[in-house]
């Protein structure tokens, strides 16, 4: 008797979607399109109507858009900067070389190359020119080790040299203890050729 039941139940419920009616705006989906697939469209290589990467424009990065944090009063300002001058923000000089953006069809990024030098105070410690206390020895003397060439033409103090990522601000950050400086956005210009 329950094996009966059941054996109606199911069949009911098959006669009962068998008689429902298609969603009409479905019933446009279902049909064939009138012109090729998308897929057709996608595989027909040098005939499609796509951009050639050839003859896209090349861009000239103008400014840059930085950010910067005084750690201590906890203030912020966005920077507009030019491509190769100098702003200061605090004890900071900013000095932005490169930048670049992505077009907005492609996955979002900014990122630039900046260089930051700290001008308020000395990065090295006194340490060695400070008096031994009672009782401590006295400090053994460093001889000094000839310095690479590429580093006399770093400037005194330079706290950051690198790229900064919009999308990843912790991956290539500043270490400073009183500022914190990210890169926001940057301007470019088409180039003609």
């Amino acid at each position: 008797m329950k094996r009966a039941a059941i054996a109606l139940s199911i069949l009911s419920l098959f006669a009962a979607a068998s008689a429902q009616q298609g969603d009409p705006a479905l019933d446009d989906l279902a049909a064939p399109a009138a012109g090729p697939s998308e897929l057709d469209i996608l595989s027909e290589g040098a005939n499609a109507d796509f951009p050639d990467i050839d003859a896209v424009k090349a861009r000239k990065p103008v400014s840059v858009t930085l950010r910067a944090l005084n750690k201590v009063t906890a203030k912020y300002s966005d920077l507009v900067i030019n491509i190769g001058e100098t702003a200061k923000f605090g004890g900071l000089e900013l000095t932005p070389r490169y930048c670049d953006k992505r077009p907005p069809e492609e996955f979002p990024e900014t990122t630039a190359f900046v260089e930051i030098v700290d001008k308020s105070a000395k990065n090295q410690s006194d340490y060695k020119n400070a008096a031994p206390a009672e009782g401590e020895p006295a400090p053994v003397a460093e001889t000094a080790a000839p310095a690479p060439a590429s580093a006399s033409a770093l400037p005194e103090g330079m706290v950051f040299s690198g790229w900064m990522f919009k999308s990843s601000p912790a991956l290539n950050g500043v270490q400073h203890p009183v500022y914190d400086v990210w890169v926001i956005d940057c301007k470019t210009v088409n180039v003609d050729n």
